[in-house]
């Protein structure tokens, strides 16, 4: 009966550390947009931090997170177009984000572990090269 309980609780707590949510939230208010003219689509970017994380760097998991509510939206737009910088080998004030979605990882009571940002990039390609093209 006790390991029947011990059970039960183990499951509970590793449960409560998976609770996933989503949200979604836009690329940025004052950049253009991915269809419009002169930007090039380099394509699909994941950033993470906290638990569930794996660092770029480092290979490491990251220690988790520990926040009562979600950080602002330009925490996510900030981490994508550093990575999108460095993947793509492009400047990071010519990145341009389309919606992004973001996972959480949450305990049952709320406490936010970690997350994970998903994103299309693109690049703002320059008026000059656009032209010689």
């Amino acid at each position: 009966m006790k390991r029947i309980l011990l059970c039960v609780i183990m499951v509970s707590v590793l449960m409560g550390c998976a609770v996933t949510t989503k949200s979604i939230y836009p690329g940025t208010g004052i950049t253009f947009d991915l269809s419009e003219d002169g930007v090039q689509i380099l394509g699909k970017v994941i950033a993470c931090q906290g638990g569930y994380c794996i660092n770029d760097e480092t290979g490491r998991a990251e220690w988790p997170l520990s926040l009562v509510t979600p950080p602002p939206a330009s925490t996510y737009q900030a981490a994508l177009r550093k990575k999108a910088a460095k993947i793509y080998n492009v400047p990071e004030g010519q990145i341009i984000l389309g919606e992004i979605d973001v996972g959480f990882y949450t305990e049952i009571v709320g406490t936010i572990r970690g997350w994970t940002a998903t994103s299309i990039v693109g690049r703002k390609m320059i008026k000059s090269f656009i032209d010689n093209n």
